[in-house]
């Protein structure tokens, strides 16, 4: 007797293809969504758009000096900070020619909120205003200033410094 093999009809070619096309299809629409929302752990700041060569030359009422943050990095900052009428920050934040890293200034308010913030400054750099990221309110206060170190190969952190002082109105 010839036997015949048994085959079970599972269903036709086309439905299979359907069904493999649209896993396909979802797999690589979860893939694109995933990859046009990844956000990076972290992003380095951009360079500072109004940043100077050269070395600052402030007016002696802003206390300028250069400050060695324990012989990791080196900056230069008025230790009076005068608020202008536009809402801008005078500081002339320094990163000194003989410098081995990027620097970034960020002044904060007592309740943590950023009001002014820097970009990178290259070895030889300043800048002498820093421009509201938030509406500033118009009295003195309390301010602390952040200033980070960066390597510049890898933005990897040299060190930070916070320093307390009293935002001045113009």
């Amino acid at each position: 007797m010839r036997e015949q093999p048994t085959r079970i009809n599972s269903g036709s070619k086309r439905a299979r293809v359907w069904v493999i096309t649209a896993v396909i299809l979802i797999t690589a629409l979860a893939a694109a969504t995933f990859a046009a929302s990844y956000q990076p752990p972290y992003k380095p700041s951009p360079f500072e758009p109004d940043a100077v060569a050269g070395k600052p030359e402030p007016p002696e009422n802003f206390g300028y000096s250069e400050i060695d943050a324990a012989g990791r990095f080196t900056f230069g900052l008025a230790g009076v900070m005068y608020r202008q009428e536009d809402g801008s920050l005078r500081v002339y934040f320094s990163n000194p020619e003989e410098s081995e890293a990027y620097l970034m200034c960020e002044i904060i308010d007592p309740k943590g909120a950023t009001l002014y913030r820097s970009g990178l400054l290259r070895p030889g750099e300043y800048v002498v205003s820093l421009y509201p990221v938030t509406k500033p309110n118009h009295e003195a206060v309390n301010i602390e200033i952040k200033v980070y170190a960066l390597d510049p190969e890898h933005y990897y952190s040299i060190g930070m410094v916070t320093l307390d002082n009293i935002l001045q109105l113009y």
